[in-house]
């Protein structure tokens, strides 16, 4: 897509569905979870992510498997590799100044099982930015329309009256507990309304991604597929926006990505001044 189609789509619609420049790091991420499945979980019989919930059918033992396989995510760094690799479709939308989050989810949800999703949600309920961009990368290929992840378009500039909500405490999520680290809410604003007939699916492929700003209405109520979805959101955000840096869970959430010559020739003056002033 050409800049200027995908700056105009993006203001228009709150997303975008683009192609990976780079690849490898998704199969390679794919390839890890699966070996880590069939040894660490002696799932020796599974030959695909896709196929996962034909194993695995206990909620505490897909818990336990789903945060194992987090802290191998994050350990091997997966996410970072897959935006430092494909970092030029995001200088397109938002410039060079890239942080990334060093924390981002890995989403599992097996069919028919509605308690492995959060619903529809604005990121934006809980204290996040519309400066901040989410990039949705599949695992595996969710051609079919009842896997995919659904938006609502346009709603990512609509003011918060017009979703109305009502927050009620989670009976199976407690503050700080491996589900909440996993990304599920202990306090979930439910959506009211009929979301799940407004909102549209996106048809991605392995290899895609889609991008989309933490204000627009997105999720899903029930993968109704035959397939587990395996998903990762890795949060990113221009350098120089006016965002709350530090968070209430991770006081190092983001990490610079890169950089443009300005702010770094910026930096070095503030630097130098800040040590001709120490010595003054």
């Amino acid at each position: 897509m050409e800049p200027e189609a995908m700056h105009q789509h993006f203001l228009n619609e709150g997303w975008l569905k683009l192609d990976l420049y780079d690849i490898e790091p998704v199969l390679k991420i794919r390839e890890l979870l699966l070996k880590r499945l069939q040894e660490k979980w002696q799932l020796t019989d599974l030959e695909r992510l896709e196929d996962y919930h034909l194993f695995v059918s206990s909620d505490d033992n897909h818990t336990a498997i789903q945060h194992d396989l987090l802290q191998f995510y994050l350990e091997t760094k997966g996410g970072l590799e897959i935006i430092r690799k494909n970092k030029k479709l995001l200088i397109e939308l938002i410039g060079p100044d890239i942080h990334i989050s060093k924390y981002p989810y890995l989403r599992i949800l097996r069919p028919d099982q509605p308690q492995d999703s959060i619903g529809y949600h604005r990121d934006t309920f809980y204290g996040c930015s519309p400066f901040e961009l989410s990039v949705f990368v599949p695992f595996v290929d969710l051609r079919d329309s009842a896997a995919a992840l659904k938006l609502i378009s346009g709603s990512h500039i609509m003011p918060e009256s017009d979703f109305p909500y009502k927050q009620v405490p989670s009976k199976t999520v407690a503050r700080g507990s491996i589900k909440h680290q996993l990304g599920f809410l202990y306090a979930p604003k439910i959506m009211e309304g009929d979301i799940d007939n407004r909102a549209r699916p996106v048809l991605l492929e392995i290899g895609q991604a889609l991008i989309f700003s933490l204000s627009i209405v997105h999720g899903q109520k029930v993968n109704r597929s035959q397939i587990t979805r395996f998903s990762s959101d890795i949060r990113v955000v221009n350098s120089l926006a006016p965002i709350e840096w530090e968070r209430s869970v991770h006081k190092d959430y983001y990490t610079e990505l890169s950089s443009s010559a300005v702010t770094k020739q910026a930096k070095a003056y503030q630097a130098a001044n800040m040590v001709s002033k120490d010595r003054g």
